[in-house]
């Protein structure tokens, strides 16, 4: 399977259960016109409301095979709220599963991502912490690497604990973990020895799949009650953030807006919920143009190509050559934009519902990296997006 087409899917169900049960049998199918690796199929009270959770270990099995999962609690009472495994499928292809509960120790993981939030406690020391949160817009240098960091073996992503709170971009050489190492900044050491770096010079722009407002140009989320990121999974298969904002004085209203982001293993793409307690008529995301390079455009994939230096000093840092893309399906209503120095999508936010979009970074410093152009990673970009179609749970 190519290694780029590693996709984001979320399993929804098809005929509805009936008996409350501990042990289930359903089939899985994709219903893409690609193939897909690493999908999810996730076990919940949505996508099964039958389903009894409990801290018992499971068998899983994927046609007759046994295989890895992550138990989850989503939302913070203690208790297991979801279970999440990985299968790979062929376009229109089907897996049989089964689950049930087991005395004996699962099939254990190997940690293929992992996210982190590191904050400097009062006596100066770094303290990995699963939440912070602060009322003002002073964590950004209280937090290592500036906000809540998340990583696949593909790529790694931070969430900037300011008023940007926008997403930067860590690329790779070699396809393995390494913010355990680096924590974001590699030492001349490790360079050396072919560790990765930040490859993004975001500054005030979008950077990639950032949520921004919008009042007839992008503005930052400055005016707010309490702003707070925390890790809900942090692996091993996949990692689940949240930056979160409430009060945010916006489109002549307080509203609280929660953006969740999923990676999982072997993915380089991300997919982004936003929520929000009040109706908003346009939040902004999208890619940043990079360096005076070229972009993609449409009203529900967005792209960008180009090379620009990663940080201000240009003498010690060369140029990245980078790629980045975003893809909001077309039933969430957005519209494309551009302003010049970004390629946007605007779209609604509505009231108990979840705004959903994918987006995925491609580093031409990667060794295994065929995309060298603009040409082929737009080309790439929409073949990935024809992969994002849920996988279909299907319960006899």
């Amino acid at each position: 399977m190519n290694s780029f087409n590693y996709l984001l899917l979320t399993a929804f169900v098809l005929i509805a259960p009936v008996h409350a049960t501990a042990s289930l049998r359903f089939t899985v199918s994709n219903p893409n016109p690609v193939a897909v690796g690493n999908a999810p199929v996730i076990v919940s009270a949505a996508t099964f409301p039958d389903f009894t959770f409990s801290d018992a270990n499971y068998c899983i099995k994927v046609n007759g095979k046994k295989t890895a999962y992550q138990a989850d609690d989503l939302n913070g009472d203690g208790k297991p709220d979801e279970l999440v495994f990985l299968v790979d499928l062929a376009a229109g292809a089907r897996a049989k599963v089964s689950l049930s509960r087991t005395r004996r120790k699962p099939v254990a993981a190997e940690p293929q991502v992992v996210a982190s939030l590191i904050r400097k406690s009062d006596t100066g020391e770094w303290q990995h912490v699963k939440e912070a949160t602060s009322t003002r817009n002073d964590m950004y240098n209280r937090m290592h690497h500036h906000g809540v960091a998340f990583e696949s073996d593909k790529m790694a992503y931070r969430i900037y604990f300011d008023n940007k709170s926008t997403i930067d971009v860590y690329g790779k050489k070699e396809y393995r973990l390494e913010l355990r190492d680096t924590w974001w900044y590699p030492t001349g050491e490790q360079l050396a020895e072919g560790y990765g770096d930040d490859i993004l010079l975001v500054s005030g722009w979008v950077g990639v799949g950032s949520l921004k407002g919008w009042n007839g140009r992008m503005q930052h989320i400055d005016k707010f009650g309490r702003r707070t990121q925390r890790i809900l999974a942090g692996g091993p298969l996949r990692t689940v953030v949240e930056s979160e904002v409430e009060d945010w004085e916006y489109e002549g209203t307080k509203s609280k807006v929660t953006v969740r982001y999923i990676l999982y293993a072997g993915h380089r793409d991300v997919i982004a919920e936003v929520r929000s307690d009040h109706s908003l008529k346009a939040v902004a995301t999208g890619v940043q143009q990079i360096g005076g390079g070229e972009l993609l455009s449409s009203p529900t994939l967005v792209g960008s190509w180009g090379s620009w230096y990663p940080q201000p000093d240009t003498v010690k840092y060369a140029k990245e050559t980078v790629g980045l893309g975003l893809y909001m399906p077309a039933k969430m209503g957005g519209q494309q934009h551009t302003d010049g120095v970004n390629n946007l999508i605007l779209a609604p936010v509505k009231s108990g519902e979840v705004l959903t979009y994918y987006f995925t970074t491609v580093a031409a410093k990667e060794n295994k990296q065929p995309v060298q152009d603009a040409k082929a990673f737009f080309e790439y970009l929409a073949e990935w997006s024809k992969g994002l179609e849920p996988l279909q749970i299907i319960r006899k």
